[in-house]
């Protein structure tokens, strides 16, 4: 009686046994085989998010309001010609901090969001590449973003040179899937405003670089 008792225990207990060997066999195979691919992969996607976030940010609350003439004063002589190109640093402070507070305000929405990678694109399948099961991640904002206003000369013709102002973004974000955590450094170039200078850039011109602007912490 004691043995027949025992047989069917002892068979639920080799079961699960084998279950926890597959388990940790299949842990195993993901944690060497599949980890390095599944954080490109979500490294990706935060960055596509994140890079799409800081432009509708910057489009819809900055680039809208800017306008060149508010950022550079240029000054001529008698003769139309260019004698000072001067930054307007008020101006691009408040223009880089609203930038900062815009995009901040966006990156908290993330924590919201629902990201997914289809399994077979984890396994490198083409033909499966958006069906199956998706293993779920979420993006979180990390730090501050910092935010360097920047701008670039260039040639645009004889005796013609376009002036760029971009903003230079730098954002961290948080990618957390089961298992696996990884901080992911976004950096963007986002363009605000240019125009065509006919004539020489006078020698006294000092190209723009402002470090240090940054929005509310996230935590």
């Amino acid at each position: 009686m004691l043995g027949r008792r025992r047989g069917p225990r002892f068979a639920v207990v080799l079961v699960l046994l084998f279950v926890f060997i597959i388990a940790a066999g299949l842990l195993v195979f993901i944690e060497v085989s599949l980890k390095p691919t599944i954080i490109a992969l979500a490294e990706t996607q935060a960055r596509w998010a994140v890079t799409e976030i800081i432009h509708k940010a910057v489009l819809e609350g900055v680039v809208g309001d800017v306008a060149y003439k508010d950022i550079i004063h240029i000054e001529k002589d008698s003769f139309n010609r260019i004698v000072l190109m001067q930054h307007d640093v008020i101006e691009i402070n408040r223009m880089a901090s609203n930038a900062a507070l815009n995009i901040q305000g966006n990156m908290e929405k993330l924590k919201d969001g629902k990201f997914k990678i289809p399994l077979g694109q984890i396994l490198g399948s083409k033909f499966l590449a958006h069906s199956g099961p998706s293993l779920s991640l979420k993006l979180l904002p990390v730090g501050t973003v910092k935010i360097s206003p920047r701008d670039i000369l260039e040639e645009a013709g004889i005796n013609q040179v376009r002036h760029y102002i971009y903003l230079d973004i730098d954002s961290d974000v948080k990618v957390v899937i089961p298992f696996i955590n990884s901080i992911v450094d976004v950096k963007v170039q986002v363009p605000v405003a240019d125009a065509v200078i006919v004539g020489n850039v006078p020698e006294t011109y000092m190209n723009l670089h402002m470090d240090g602007i940054f929005s509310g912490k996230s935590e």
